[in-house]
């Protein structure tokens, strides 16, 4: 592994541990809401990302994102996407559903393989059909043996699986679209964020000063890791990329058990089908690179 491979690896696996370790940050933000977190999260990632741009003198990139309507519309949407799936990473992590969070991220992987068979005609061997099956048979032991949709996990799952999709398909570098996106959500999150304030909702000016600086901290916890993971992506071969991911839901799952969230032999079956799949779909990704 070269140096530039190196500090690539490096910076990736860092971004997924920030990742995984996310909830510890999401459980000092109590009393606030999942409401109220991903509001000033949207607003401070939009500033710090913004003075990261300036800095970098990217504000060109910027700028020609806002010169193309039907570039800016295409951002709004996947601004809708992100922010639905932030607001229900906070709502299930500040709700003693950490594990419904990291499986919605174990799934993202065979979610992001079916949306581009669908949208992008990539086609799929028998290996990865198989994993596939085994996710939507996790899915099925979900709700025939536990009873229950796993609504959390099929929406973070399915709206960073439709973001990323959607991310693939535009011309637009990860910071500078950042940046569009939380600036096109930030005046309903300010409207949001005033309307919590006036009804005695909010916690940016009437909490002492550690909770509203742990609000702000959100933006750079939103835009650190992703410049991380960005830098590291350049650098590294896909197939690396793709087994570092799963740090990330492997940490919030030791979380979930960490914090007492309780686990029927059901809801591991769920975990362990899921598992299944997830192994035989990084097994046939690294056949397929080295048989290149």
């Amino acid at each position: 592994m070269n140096n530039s491979a190196r500090s690539g690896f490096f910076a990736a696996f860092t971004a997924f541990v920030l990742w995984g370790i996310s909830p510890i940050y999401f459980k000092f933000l109590a009393p606030a809401s999942a409401f109220e977190v991903s509001l000033h999260r949207a607003v401070w990632a939009c500033l710090f990302v913004g003075l990261w741009l300036l800095a970098a003198r990217r504000f060109d990139e910027v700028r020609a994102l806002l010169a193309k309507p039907k570039l800016l519309l295409a951002l709004f949407l996947t601004s809708l996407m992100i922010a639905f799936n932030w607001f229900a990473y906070a709502w299930a992590v500040m709700n003693e559903h950490i594990a419904q969070a990291s499986l919605g991220y174990f799934i993202n992987p065979l979610v992001s393989v079916m949306l581009g068979f669908v949208f992008l005609q990539e086609r799929l061997n028998k290996w990865r059909w198989f994993a596939v099956f085994l996710a939507a048979l996790g899915v099925i032991n979900q709700m025939v043996l536990v009873g229950s949709v796993p609504v959390l996990a099929l929406s973070l799952a399915l709206t960073f699986g439709v973001y990323g999709l959607l991310r693939k398909m535009l011309v637009a570098e990860a910071g500078p679209g950042l940046f569009v996106e939380t600036l096109v959500l930030s005046p309903f999150m300010l409207i949001g964020i005033f309307w919590l304030e006036i009804n005695g909702q909010g916690h940016a000016l009437s909490s002492g000063l550690a909770l509203p600086a742990l609000l702000a901290f959100g933006g750079l916890f939103t835009a650190i890791p992703l410049f991380l993971f960005a830098y590291g992506a350049r650098r590294l071969n896909l197939a690396t990329v793709g087994l570092i991911q799963y740090v990330a839901p492997s940490l919030q799952f030791a979380l979930a058990i960490y914090y007492g969230e309780s686990f029927t032999w059901q809801s591991m079956m769920t975990f362990v089908l899921i598992w299944l799949g997830l192994a035989i779909y990084t097994w046939d990704m690294l056949r397929q690179r080295s048989a290149k």
